[in-house]
Formats: structure tokens, C-alpha cells, sequence
């Protein structure tokens, strides 16, 4: 991987910090291994922890704390990015967890968030919000999901984020997925899918 191409990857990671160890395994048994599910797609994977879990495209790849270099941020709990790299920018989703001061309900965290990005992020443009419900301790709680232009730095161009947030025990979850406007209609649609998958045990 190049020094460019890494930077680009890892892109989203500075928004999430600017924002501000599980395995796979098997929902029945509790053991390791990836389990696989049914997709209108193709087969997907469950990322399943301690504290979270999310469906995600089996051919993707996952990067957890372990293989993280010293430039991503502590808060970073997991990557997942497309399979197929991009010399300038690879589709890719990370989940972000900050302590919080006190306990806050999902919706006041991500208006929040939503309110530092509008004057944190160059250029930063929302296309698209949504009240949608996310699960949380096996309860449906509303929060937002999100879809915004920004550019990282006046030289860098204007990229797409896709991101959604959730609240528990004084954490605050920031799910955000990064693609190029060039990315495929395809794989925003599985940037999407894992967003919309994600829930807090």
C-alpha cells in the first residue's frame, strides 16, 4: 500500500476523531469463526463483541485494533473497507466509540456531532437526513442517519460519508462509512447495508 493510497484509506478515521477487541463469531454457539447469512447481494458476514455488532460483505476486509498502525485513533474500534483497493480512495466504514461526560440519548448525541461537522469539515454539504430506529440492548431507539459532502482540506477533492450514532453507558458510537463519488452504486449500497445492520448489546 502506498504512503497516498494509505492516507486516502484512513481518511475517514481523522473526521471520526475530529468527532469526537472482538472477533467474529457465531450468534447460536458463542464460538469464534465467521458465520454467514442470507443477502439479496451476496453472503455477508456478523462482527459480533462485547459491545456491538454489524453485518458486513464477506469478500471485504476487516481490520480490527490489532492491525491498526499508530496513526488511527484509540476511539477507532474496527475498519471495514472494500476488498477491491482504490489508488485514491477504497470504500470503507469504521466504528468510532467516545467517552462521554454523561449518559444522552442517541438523537441529542448525533444532533451534537451533526452540529460540530457543519463547522469542523471543509465544504461540508448534508444531502440526506433520516429519523430511523437503532437497536440498543435489544430496544429500538431513535437516532439519525446521515448522508454529507465534505473535502478533508481545501487541496483534497469533495469525498461522500454516510454515517448514523448511537448511545450506551456514557459511549457514544459513531458508525461512518467514506467512498468516492465515482464509488458503485453497488458498494454504496453495502457501505449502507452495514450502517443500517449495526446495533449496541
Amino acid at each position: 500500500m502506498t504512503k497516498n493510497h494509505k492516507i486516502k484509506f484512513f481518511s475517514l478515521v481523522f473526521i471520526s476523531s475530529l468527532l469526537l477487541s472482538g472477533c467474529l463469531s457465531t450468534s447460536d454457539s458463542g464460538g469464534s469463526g465467521p458465520k454467514q447469512e442470507d443477502n439479496t447481494y451476496q453472503q455477508t458476514l456478523k462482527y459480533i463483541n462485547n459491545q456491538f455488532s454489524f453485518n458486513f460483505p464477506e469478500k471485504w476486509d476487516l481490520i480490527e485494533p490489532k492491525d491498526f498502525t499508530s496513526e488511527i485513533p484509540q476511539e477507532t474500534q474496527v475498519v471495514v473497507r472494500n476488498n477491491i483497493k482504490n489508488e485514491t480512495f477504497t470504500a470503507n466504514v469504521n466504528i468510532v466509540r467516545n467517552p462521554l461526560q454523561e449518559n444522552q440519548s442517541s438523537l441529542d448525541y448525533a444532533k451534537a456531532i451533526l452540529n460540530r461537522q457543519q463547522t469542523g469539515l471543509l465544504d461540508y454539504t448534508e444531502t440526506k437526513r433520516e429519523l430511523v430506529n437503532i437497536n440498543i440492548g435489544g430496544k429500538q431507539e431513535e437516532t439519525y442517519y446521515i448522508e454529507f459532502n465534505a473535502r478533508l482540506n481545501a487541496t483534497d477533492p469533495i469525498n461522500k460519508f454516510a454515517q448514523s450514532f448511537g448511545v450506551k453507558d456514557k459511549n457514544g458510537y459513531i458508525i461512518l462509512a467514506s467512498y468516492s463519488p465515482e464509488e458503485s452504486s453497488y458498494n454504496v449500497e453495502q457501505l449502507k447495508k452495514i450502517i443500517q445492520s449495526f446495533s449496541i448489546n
